[in-house]
């Protein structure tokens, strides 16, 4: 019952504030590049975020995006500390950022427990456009270094030759090797617009009160 009480209250919050110029979800949609839609769904999935929190009996870790709204939330500090903590929740709720070389590991377990808890609670996979696991480690490089590779093919071709129709490939080639890294170092990075998935566990895990509610 306490927990249903809980959930209810986390729903009932108000992250937008009726009346304001600049409400929390448009200045997180503006902040991040997400459309309108996503960003709500965000919005959602840091509610659920902050449940699991209260449920779990070791620190959980979001995923990035859940971590940028949380990030953002945090600047709120009257709406966070004084409203969300101390009125729903009933304790702090407080951002622990890892220090040590050896804490992405414990990150990466407190990741797979929140999402096991995640589906054990809610019934569902935490949902991959907000909670993906991140892409095999190099795999954006090597786009990369192929991109590279067949452009500078290309580009080699036209000056040996001396014809135009490859001088014009290798132009063309050029500038879609160039979009197409520019969009791997965007879209590598896990959440800079609206429908990418690279989601990765976040650095940071939850520490509650003095040291309960998953505490370290």
């Amino acid at each position: 019952m306490q927990s249903e009480n809980l959930w209810r209250a986390i729903q009932a919050h108000q992250f937008d504030v009726p009346g304001a110029d600049l409400p929390f979800s448009r200045k997180l949609a503006i902040a991040e590049k997400w459309s309108d839609e996503f960003t709500l769904g965000a919005i959602e999935e840091y509610r659920r975020f902050l449940f699991l929190s209260q449920l779990s009996d070791k620190p959980v870790t979001p995923s990035e995006v859940v971590d940028k709204v949380w990030h953002l939330h945090m600047t709120y500090t009257r709406d966070y500390w004084d409203v969300l903590c101390k009125t729903v929740l009933g304790k702090p709720l407080h951002h622990e950022p890892g220090m040590q070389s050896t804490d992405s590991a414990r990150f990466a377990d407190q990741f797979s427990h929140t999402k096991a808890l995640y589906h054990a609670t809610f019934g569902n996979p935490a949902p991959d456009a907000y909670w993906a696991p991140p892409p095999p480690p190099g795999a954006s490089k090597f786009r990369i270094a192929m991109a590279s590779l067949v452009s500078a093919g290309v580009a080699l071709a036209g000056v040996i030759t001396g014809d135009p129709v490859y001088i014009t490939m290798s132009l063309v080639f050029a500038f879609c090797a160039w979009f197409y890294i520019s969009g791997v170092l965007i879209a590598g990075k896990p959440i800079a617009a609206h429908m990418k998935t690279g989601n990765n566990p976040t650095g940071c895990a939850t520490s509650c009160g003095d040291g309960g509610c998953g505490g370290d």
